[in-house]
């Protein structure tokens, strides 16, 4: 019955809880807030604040949205710090972690998605999209992926992942 789950907010804040839905128990076990500078002038809206817990590395979760520099963040639940950075072409619109081999899905406002393998490795840029990718998910088996921009849905296989 218990679980572990998170949520994030548009001031880019994530929270961290703790659930055993059976025993009626809901709790807050970690707030995190991650810098930023003040919201660039001319730009509508900021880009989504995105996290999810880094399925090959327990105790860690992986946060990208608006800050300081455009990268995927590994924050470490246990040693409360930031582990390391992978450094990203923009701010991120979409993310998936892949539940079978360390790779993320990140999805740009330029109609990029990007096939990250972590810690590192050379990175696959796709241009496949006619608008911004808005949404990725990784199939449970981690050989297929789904995407999604304003008006196309693809399926990527997979190979070698």
């Amino acid at each position: 019955g218990g679980e572990l789950w998170l949520a994030t907010s548009s001031d880019r804040r994530v929270s961290v809880w703790a659930s055993d839905w059976l025993q009626d128990k809901c709790e807050l076990l970690d707030w995190l807030s991650f810098p930023a500078p003040a919201g660039p002038e001319g730009l509508d809206s900021l880009p989504p604040s995105l996290a999810a817990f880094c399925p090959w590395e327990h105790g860690v979760l992986v946060y990208v949205g608006f800050g300081l520099q455009k990268e995927a963040l590994f924050y470490s639940l246990r040693k409360k710090q930031v582990l390391r950075k992978i450094s990203l072409p923009a701010f991120a619109t979409s993310l998936s972690l892949s539940p079978a081999a360390p790779f993320m899905a990140i999805g740009f406002g330029d109609r990029l998605l990007r096939l990250q393998p972590c810690p590192a490795g050379a990175p696959q840029d796709y241009a496949g999209h006619d608008d911004t990718v808005h949404f990725c998910r990784f199939a449970p088996s981690g050989r297929r992926l789904l995407t999604a921009s304003h008006s196309a849905v693809l399926v990527w296989e997979l190979t070698g992942a």
